[in-house]
């Protein structure tokens, strides 16, 4: 978004960062996970509760919904041509907008929740 100018690629951009970005919480929950099945039999470290399980299972299939999400985004821009120049009351923006502030929202709660458990299985 140079100079005022918005274009399709633009949007692209972002969103390739942020399917990264949460391809790398997915992972970091699994990590967490395996994890917790190896402080099993440890005895200073308690293992994760089932609340606490859950909830990293509804996270991570929040995440999940939210790539998907972006991925139906990209793919209806592919229709057009990525230099394609929109306003930012462009109906392709205004979902871009809703995408951004449930990323920054799921990526809040994530490093929440990361930081909490890192610490509950003694890390």
């Amino acid at each position: 978004m140079k100079g005022g100018h918005i274009n399709l690629i633009d949007l692209d951009f972002e969103y390739k960062i942020w399917k990264n970005r949460l391809e790398l919480f997915i992972n970091e929950i699994d990590i967490l996970k395996d994890r917790n099945e190896e402080v099993k039999d440890e005895e200073f470290i308690a293992e994760l509760n089932t609340v606490e399980l859950m909830v990293l299972d509804e996270h991570s299939e929040q995440l999940k919904k939210l790539v998907n999400r972006i991925k139906v985004q990209e793919n209806e821009l592919q229709f057009y041509n990525k230099d394609f120049p929109i306003t930012q009351s462009h109906q392709y923006f205004k979902d871009h907008e809703v995408l951004r502030v449930k990323v920054a929202d799921i990526s809040e709660v994530h490093f929440y929740r990361v930081a909490d458990l890192m610490k509950a299985l003694g890390i």
